[in-house]
């Protein structure tokens, strides 16, 4: 079992007979379940968000025009090698947060038995193998991009580790991001402090955007309120039907004697 969280992109396949794949179903967090199935639906969300939805191509057009480097954005070619990379970079930093919370997601501390914490990597596993799928990387390349991932995604985790509450482009110690750095080089290498900073406010809104993404997968589904403008209506719809039938019944009593007089002129 222990080979599964360093085998990055093999599939594991369990059935209900073993322990792994029950625990599945019985060690959640209150109010949540948290299947092999997430791990797929994870890492389509996060692709795209950051790459199909252009998150990373709106960053660096956004860096362009606040601070009037047009020439960042000149050339198409590099723009959309710089947009592939940057989205490879975003990946990476939120794949190292989805490794850190998921033993809290399973319900489990970081000093829980090694059996216990297997569970966490096979659903890592399961999720690093549909990134790949995700990412559409070509078949003949795929086996070198994964390795390639997996050596830099080693470089995420272990800073990770060391902060874990870190959300900026520095620590309080003043320790780089690997990911402030290398966006940074990608971004604007003439201007390396000025996109070392952009790229720091982009990492928070990164990890925001992973925990956020992580955090509603195996939830409850929230019953929608009504809004006040439903309510209203409903109340307006109420108050025109009766009015409606307030009117339909002074129509009837109206008419109902009209009857009675036609018949008595007929005898």
């Amino acid at each position: 079992m222990a080979k599964i969280g360093q085998a990055l992109f093999i599939f594991a396949d369990f059935t209900c007979a073993t322990r792994l794949r029950c625990f599945t179903l019985s060690a959640m967090a209150p109010g949540r379940k948290l299947f092999l199935t997430h791990a797929g639906e994870l890492a389509h969300l996060l692709v795209t968000a950051i790459a199909r939805d252009a998150m990373a191509m709106a960053f660096v057009r956004g860096y362009a025009d606040r601070h009037d480097r047009r020439k960042v954005v000149a050339n198409v070619e590099r723009l959309r090698e710089m947009e592939s990379r940057i989205s490879r970079e975003a990946l990476l930093l939120i794949a190292a947060e989805v490794r850190r919370l998921l033993p809290r997601a399973f319900g489990l501390s970081h000093n829980a038995p090694s059996e216990d914490l297997a569970l966490c990597d096979v659903f890592f596993a399961e999720f690093l193998e549909a990134l790949g799928r995700a990412l559409e990387w070509p078949l003949a390349e795929a086996g070198t991009e994964a390795l390639a991932f997996r050596k830099d995604l080693e470089t995420y985790t272990k800073w990770r580790e060391r902060h874990p509450l870190h959300q900026g482009a520095r620590t309080a110690s003043g320790a780089d991001s690997p990911f402030s750095d290398r966006c940074a080089i990608l971004l604007d290498s003439a201007m390396m402090d000025q996109a070392r900073q952009a790229a720091g406010e982009f990492q928070s809104d990164l990890l925001r955007l992973g925990t956020r993404i992580f955090g509603q997968l195996g939830g409850r589904p929230s019953q929608p309120r009504p809004s006040s403008g439903t309510k209203a209506r409903t109340t307006d719809t109420r108050g025109r039907g009766r009015a409606v039938r307030d009117g339909n019944k002074n129509a009837l009593s109206e008419r109902k004697p009209a009857k009675r007089a036609s018949g008595s002129r007929r005898h």
